[in-house]
């Protein structure tokens, strides 16, 4: 088992919005979602900010709408921001119902390679942040930086989400949303989050948050299930060498921290950040502060 490399735990001032500030990207006049035609498909995404690039895969049965537009406004002002949605949401629109973390890891690779991003950043949040480590996995070279953000390694020592939670995440309904927040913030955020949350999403004119079809809920309940005991995937982490910084929040219930501190022991170019009272969901908590905490890392320099 390799050391871990702690940070210092950071106790960060909530700055959630509630939508008061009016400058932020999604609020650009022409800015537009763009398709990408792939020979497996499409992928629909959106790029704005300037600098190096950084490239956001967003988690369970989330669409680009979950990013916070404050959280991707901060990275913006020194990256070029690429979000985009998974297969089967929105246009991101594949060949077949049936896939795997691989295909997901092949999507986010083909969106890189056919953008011609130099040296991306990659952030993966929740299931996110296992496709990102699929990515690293086969193909370390097209990541300068990786970030994983309320993540879960794979292998029989993940803590996957409860099934209460997952029936969570999974419903519908009358409360639904509710519920949801009551599972993705801590008690200490609920009133702010339930306020805030929906005013805070990154919604650009003309997106219209998809819905999350039956069969893509099935193919990523697999995913889930797959990278648990996916203990290949576990070995395979101890030859990724690229910089990982891992933020974990205290008061995660979706994906325990201890997640988290596994991946730090798998990987053995981590660095794990806990932050203190961050939920699931902590770029909604936290917009601002954590984005400069990972514009410090992808600008550090590689050793």
């Amino acid at each position: 088992m390799l050391p871990i490399a702690y940070a210092a735990p950071v106790a960060w001032r909530e700055d959630m919005r509630c939508g008061t500030d009016m400058s932020r990207p999604d609020r650009a006049a022409g800015l537009k979602e763009q398709v990408l035609e792939t020979p497996n498909g499409s992928i629909g995404y959106f790029r704005f900010g300037q600098g190096s690039p950084i490239v956001l895969i967003t988690g369970y049965r989330a669409s680009m709408a979950e990013w916070n537009a404050y959280f991707v406004d901060e990275l913006a002002k020194h990256h070029e921001v690429i979000v985009f949605d998974n297969r089967g949401v929105g246009r991101s629109q594949m060949r077949g119902t049936r896939y795997s973390v691989r295909d997901l890891a092949s999507d986010t690779a083909a969106l890189i390679r056919r953008l011609d991003l130099k040296d991306p950043a990659v952030l993966g949040w929740s299931m996110g942040g296992i496709v990102a480590q699929q990515l690293a996995i086969d193909e370390p070279s097209l990541i300068s930086k990786l970030i994983l953000v309320s993540s879960m390694p794979p292998g029989l020592r993940a803590a996957p989400p409860s099934a209460e939670v997952g029936r969570v995440l999974s419903g519908s309904g009358s409360g639904h949303f509710d519920r949801v927040m009551g599972v993705l913030f801590p008690a200490s955020a609920l009133q702010s989050a339930k306020a805030c949350f929906l005013d805070d999403m990154f919604t650009p004119e003309g997106y219209a948050e998809p819905p999350i079809t039956d069969a893509v809920t099935h193919a990523q309940d697999l995913i889930l299930k797959r990278w648990k005991q996916d203990h290949q995937a576990l070995r395979q982490l101890d030859r990724v060498t690229v910089p990982t910084l891992i933020l974990a929040g205290t008061s995660d219930t979706v994906l325990w921290p201890r997640n988290s501190v596994v991946l730090s022991h798998a990987l053995p170019n981590a660095t794990l950040v806990e932050v203190k009272s961050g939920g699931h969901a902590m770029m909604y908590q936290y917009p601002q502060q954590l984005a400069e905490r990972i514009d410090g890392f992808i600008a550090k320099p590689v050793k």
